[in-house]
C-alpha cells in the first residue's frame, strides 16, 4: 500500500491590527501526518511568514489550499515524506521490542 500523507493546520498567530488590515497571520501551527494502513506517522511545527502586502489574503478568503502552499514553499516537503515513511517502515518491520521482567 502507498503512503497517503495529509497537512492539518491546528492554528494560526495572527495580529489583530496591521497596516490596516484585521487578523494578520505571521505563524501557523501543523501537523504533516502520513498512513499506510494500520500505521501511521507524523511530524508537528510552526512556521513564521512575513508579512507581505501585496500578496495579504483576507482571514475569510484563506483556504486550506493557500496554508499549504505557504508551508509547502518554505518546508523541505520530500525530507518530511522520507522521515515518515522511515518511522513507518519500522512500525511495519520493527527491529527492536521492549523485554519486559516477570519478577
Amino acid at each position: 500500500m502507498a503512503i497517503k500523507y495529509d497537512w492539518h493546520i491546528n492554528g494560526f498567530d495572527a495580529k489583530i491590527s496591521h497596516d490596516s488590515k484585521s487578523n494578520v497571520i505571521y505563524a501557523v501551527h501543523w501537523k504533516y501526518w502520513g498512513e499506510d494502513g494500520n500505521h501511521s506517522s507524523d511530524m508537528i511545527g510552526s512556521e513564521h511568514f512575513e508579512y507581505n502586502a501585496d500578496s495579504f489574503i483576507e482571514y475569510d478568503k484563506i483556504k486550506k489550499e493557500d496554508i499549504i502552499g505557504w508551508l509547502e514553499a518554505k518546508l523541505d516537503v520530500a525530507k518530511m515524506k522520507e522521515s515518515i515513511k522511515a518511522v513507518i517502515e519500522d512500525k511495519k518491520n520493527p527491529k527492536d521490542i521492549m523485554l519486559i521482567p516477570e519478577w
